[in-house]
C-alpha cells in the first residue's frame, strides 16, 4: 500500500491498472504518460539490516512499490523536465512513461532523458519551446540508439519546423479574420480625406469650383444657373426693366448662399468626421501589423532555435560521452546495482560541462591576472615600508 502521506505511487498504481494488457496477435500494449514529481523516483529507502547499517530497518513502501515496478518491466522512459513548468507548483516534474508490453529490444531497458537544461525562461512559468521538445522527441523515439537518433534529427527539424509555420499561418489568418472587416474602408476613407484636404472652401473658390459634375458642389449648381440667367437678362435689359429684374434677385442669391453656407458646414462636418475615422482606423491598422510582426518574429526565434538545437544534436549523437550528459538507457542490472534508485543523476552525468579556452586566450588571461597581482603586490609592498620608515608622514601618522 502506497504510504497515506503521499498519493503518488497510488496514482501510479491507478494508471499501470488502468492500462491494457498485451494483445495475443500484435503484442501491443496499454502505454501511459503520466506527470509526476521527481520524489517518486528516489523517495523510499530499502531494507537495511544491523550488519548493513547498525540498525533494523523495514522497506519503505514507495521504495518496495518502486521496486515492484522495475521488476515488472513496466516503466520505459523517464524525462526529468525544468521547474515552473506548471501554474502554481514551482517543484520540476518528470514523465513516467509506462508500457504494459515493451517490444522485445526494450525488455529490462529504461531509457532516462535529462530535459532540464533548455527552455525559455518565463513568469510566473517557464515554457518549452519547439526545439527543446525536439531535444526530447530525438532521443525517445530512438531509444537512446545514436545512429537511429542522428537518422531522426533531420525529420524530426522538418516536421516540428512545419508545425511552427503552420501554427504561424494560422495565428496570422486568425488576426486577418479579427481586423480584416474592419480595416476594409480605410483605403477608401483615406482617399476621402486626401480630396476633402485639397478642397477650398472660401466663397470665390467654392463659386469658381460649382459644377454639376464636382464631387461636393454639384448641387450647388442649379441655384447659381438661375442666379447668372437673372443676371444675364439684366445686362441684357434696358434701363426701365433693370428695377424689376434687380428686385427679383435677391431670392435666388438669398437661397444660394443659404444653400453654400449649409453645404460648406456639411463638408466640414464630414471632413472631421472621415478625419476621425481615419485616426481610429490608423491605430487599429498599427496594432493589427504589430501583432502580425510579433508573430512573424516568434516564428523566426523558434525556427532559429529549432536549427541550433539540431546542430547541438548531431553534435552531441556523435558521441556517448557526450550524448550521457543528456540522455542514457539503463539496464535493470544497473538499476539494482542503485537499490533501485532512478534518480536520474545517478545515470546521466548532469554536470554542466566545464567551458574550455582556447590555449592563447587561456595564457592572455593567465598573464593578464599576473600581471595585476604582481601590481598589487608591489603596491603593498611600497605602502608597508612608508609605513615602517621612521620620519615619514605615515609613520607619524
Amino acid at each position: 500500500m502506497p504510504p497515506a502521506s503521499n498519493g503518488d505511487w497510488a496514482w501510479l498504481q491507478q494508471i499501470a491498472k488502468s492500462l491494457k494488457d498485451a494483445d495475443a496477435e500484435t503484442g501491443v500494449g496499454g502505454q501511459g504518460m503520466v506527470v509526476m514529481s521527481q520524489g517518486v523516483l528516489f523517495r523510499g529507502q530499502p531494507e537495511q539490516t544491523e550488519a548493513e547499517d547498525g540498525q533494523n530497518q523495514k522497506a519503505d513502501a514507495e521504495y518496495v512499490i518502486r521496486r515492484g515496478f522495475i521488476e515488472a518491466d513496466l516503466i520505459e522512459a523517464i524525462v526529468v523536465l525544468p521547474s515552473k513548468l506548471f501554474y502554481g507548483n514551482n517543484v520540476p516534474g518528470c514523465l513516467v512513461l509506462l508500457n504494459r508490453a515493451k517490444p522485445a529490444a526494450r525488455k529490462d531497458k529504461l531509457l532516462m532523458i535529462w530535459a532540464s537544461r533548455h527552455f525559455q525562461k518565463g513568469n510566473p512559468q517557464n515554457l518549452l519551446r519547439p526545439s527543446d521538445l525536439m531535444r526530447i522527441l530525438v532521443p525517445w523515439r530512438a531509444f537512446g540508439d545514436l545512429e537511429a537518433a542522428r537518422r531522426l534529427i533531420d525529420e524530426q527539424e522538418v516536421h516540428l519546423i512545419r508545425e511552427v509555420e503552420d501554427l504561424r499561418d494560422a495565428r496570422m489568418a486568425d488576426i486577418e479574420d479579427a481586423y480584416g472587416p474592419v480595416l476594409e474602408p480605410l483605403p477608401r476613407l483615406q482617399a476621402e480625406l486626401a480630396t476633402l484636404d485639397a478642397l477650398d472652401l472660401k466663397v470665390q473658390s467654392v463659386k469658381n469650383a460649382i459644377s454639376p459634375d464636382h464631387l461636393y458642389f454639384h448641387p450647388l449648381a442649379p441655384l447659381q444657373a438661375e442666379v447668372e440667367r437673372i443676371e444675364k437678362l439684366i445686362a441684357a435689359a434696358g434701363r426701365s426693366d433693370k428695377a424689376a429684374l434687380k428686385a427679383t434677385l435677391w431670392i435666388p442669391k438669398a437661397r444660394f448662399d443659404v444653400a453654400r453656407k449649409k453645404l460648406i458646414d456639411a463638408i466640414k462636418a464630414r471632413h472631421k468626421q472621415v478625419a476621425k475615422a481615419v485616426k481610429e482606423l490608423g491605430k487599429l491598422r498599427e496594432e493589427r501589423d504589430n501583432r502580425e510582426q510579433e508573430v512573424t518574429l516568434a516564428a523566426e526565434r523558434e525556427i532559429a532555435h529549432l536549427v541550433e538545437a539540431a546542430a547541438d544534436l548531431q553534435r552531441i549523437c556523435v558521441s556517448e560521452d557526450e550524448a550521457r550528459c543528456y540522455f542514457t538507457v539503463v539496464h535493470r542490472a544497473e538499476i539494482e546495482d542503485k537499490e533501485f534508485n532512478l534518480n536520474l543523476p545517478r545515470y546521466v552525468d548532469t554536470f554542466e560541462p566545464e567551458k574550455v579556452l582556447p590555449l592563447a586566450q587561456a595564457t592572455m588571461q593567465l598573464a593578464t591576472a599576473t600581471a595585476a597581482a604582481l601590481t598589487t603586490q608591489n603596491a603593498l609592498q611600497s605602502l608597508l615600508v612608508n609605513i615602517s620608515t621612521p620620519g615619514t608622514s605615515e609613520g607619524s601618522a
